[in-house]
């Protein structure tokens, strides 16, 4: 098995990172604004990309200050089926150290690289647009 691992500080408390991972207001500021969710342990979240044909199906399994896990329900995308990720929060001087881990890939091979080059892309804009407030979705609708 494979995984994808990413590790940042953002310069602010838990609670704002939290929102950004746990809301669509939060998920649409940050990596797409096509998004439905609820929010909360059992929601599903369904994510729509400019070019992708489905929506990406997750499903929320822990919400804390100190963890938030998705789990991949839907088919779509083929490469995602069974994964999980999770994301580890811990006070750090001046703000919060995220560590991603996106796991359970059968293999490091095919879409991989690109899905990890992508979280990369994200740790981005998650930690501008918590610490500015200001929505920088990496995918928008048309």
């Amino acid at each position: 098995m494979a995984r994808i691992v990413f590790e940042t500080v953002i310069n602010a408390p838990a609670a704002p990172i939290v929102k950004a991972l746990d809301s669509a207001d939060g998920i649409g500021g940050w990596w797409t604004d096509d998004v439905e969710f609820a929010g909360g342990v059992g929601a599903h979240m369904a994510l729509g990309f400019p070019v992708a044909p489905l929506p990406f199906d997750l499903r929320v399994d822990e919400v804390s200050e100190q963890q938030v896990t998705w789990a991949s329900v839907g088919q779509f995308p083929p490469h995602w089926i069974g994964t999980t990720i999770h994301w580890t929060l811990t006070a750090a001087p001046g703000g919060t150290t995220v560590r991603f881990v996106h796991d359970g890939w059968a293999g490091d091979d095919g879409p991989f690289g690109s899905s990890a080059l992508t979280w990369g892309q994200l740790m981005g804009t998650l930690k501008a647009y918590v610490e500015t407030g200001e929505r920088q979705p990496l995918f928008r609708k048309g």
